[in-house]
C-alpha cells in the first residue's frame, strides 16, 4: 500500500484527501470516467512511474479483506490509464515500494548514484528525520540523541544496504543502530505513546512515568532500551516490531512491551527543491 503519490512534476506528496484534491484540481487525468471505473482516482508512482489507483478517497469505498480497515491508500494500477504514463511490467518489478528488500543487512547496493541521493536527503533533512523518528518509536526522544544515532548511520554507510530507499530512511536508521537507552525520556501522546506509557507503569520492575517522563523507582543501576527488529513483509503490507526492555542488576533482561507497527512511506526533499 502506498501513502505517497505523484502527479508527473517530479515531485512526491504524501497522500491525504487534500493533498490529492489540491494537487490533481480534480480534472483529469486524475480523476477519470466514474462509469468506466468503480474507482476512478488515480495518480502516479513517485518511485515506478506507473500508475496507481487511489483506494477509499471519498467514503469506504474498498474493504480490506483481511482487516476490515476502509484506510485511503495507493495501489499499484496494472495496466495503462488514459493521460497517465503507460504502464510498465520492468519498471513494476524493480519498485521498492511494491516490491521491497527484506532489512537483513545482507547486500550492499552499487549504484552510487542512489546512494549518494539518499545520503544527500538524510543531511537535508535531520529535523524532519527527527520527527518522523519520534513518531514511529512513540517515544519523544532529544534532538542531540536522534542527530548522533543519524551521524553514525551516515560514518558506517548504512544507507548503502539495499533494504534502504528514500521512502523508508528512519525505519532503516532504527533498524541498524543500537538500541536506545530511554531513561528519561518523555513517551508522547500518540496512541502508540499511550501503549507505552500504560506498559511501563503495569509491567516493569524497575520503572515508572511521572508527567511522561520514565523515571526510576529503585535503587539499583538498571536501565531501559528502545529497539526496532523484525521487518516482515506480507504483501504490499510492510511491519517492524517495536520493543522495550529492561534490564536488572544482575544484567538479566525482560521485556515489557512489544509491539508491530505496520510501516509507511515518509517523503524527503533535498535542499534545493524547498529553495
Amino acid at each position: 500500500m502506498l501513502n505517497v503519490f505523484s502527479i508527473g512534476n517530479g515531485k512526491d506528496y504524501e497522500l491525504t484527501r487534500e493533498n490529492f484534491i489540491q494537487k490533481t484540481h480534480k480534472q483529469f487525468p486524475f480523476y477519470q470516467d466514474a462509469k468506466k471505473y468503480e474507482n476512478p482516482y488515480f495518480a502516479i508512482c513517485p518511485a515506478c512511474n506507473n500508475p496507481i489507483q487511489i483506494i477509499n478517497l471519498f467514503g469506504a469505498q474498498y474493504r480490506e479483506e483481511t482487516t476490515g480497515k476502509t484506510n485511503m491508500h495507493g495501489r499499484h494500477f496494472l495496466r495503462d490509464i488514459k493521460g497517465l504514463p503507460k504502464y510498465n511490467q520492468l519498471n513494476y518489478d524493480g519498485c521498492p515500494l511494491h516490491k521491497p528488500t527484506a532489512f537483513k543487512i545482507a547486500k550492499i547496493r552499487e549504484n552510487k548514484l542512489v546512494n549518494e541521493e539518499i545520503k544527500k536527503l538524510i543531511e537535508d533533512n535531520r529535523r524532519k528525520l527527527a520527527s518522523d523518528i519520534r513518531d514511529i518509536t512513540g517515544i519523544l526522544l532529544k534532538n542531540e540523541r536522534i542527530y548522533q544515532m543519524i551521524d553514525d548511520y551516515i560514518v558506517a554507510k548504512d544507507y548503502c544496504y539495499t533494504h534502504t530507499n528514500k521512502y523508508n530512511i528512519p525505519y532503516s536508521i532504527l533498524y541498524t543502530r543500537k538500541a536506545i537507552k530511554l531513561f528519561g525520556q518523555r513517551i508522547g501522546s500518540t496512541e502508540l505513546g499511550e501503549k507505552i506509557h500504560l506498559a511501563i507503569k503495569e509491567n516493569s520492575e524497575n520503572f515508572d512515568v511521572k508527567e511522561r517522563r520514565i523515571i526510576k523507582k529503585v535503587d539499583e543501576f538498571v536501565l531501559p532500551y528502545l529497539l526496532v527488529s523484525n521487518h516482515r513483509i506480507n504483501g504490499s503490507k510492510q511491519y517492524m516490531t517495536i520493543c522495550i526492555e529492561e534490564n536488572s542488576e544482575h544484567n538479566d533482561t525482560r521485556c515489557i512491551f512489544r509491539e508491530e507497527i505496520e510501516m509507511k512511506q515518509y517523503i524527503y526533499l533535498l535542499k534545493k527543491d524547498t529553495e
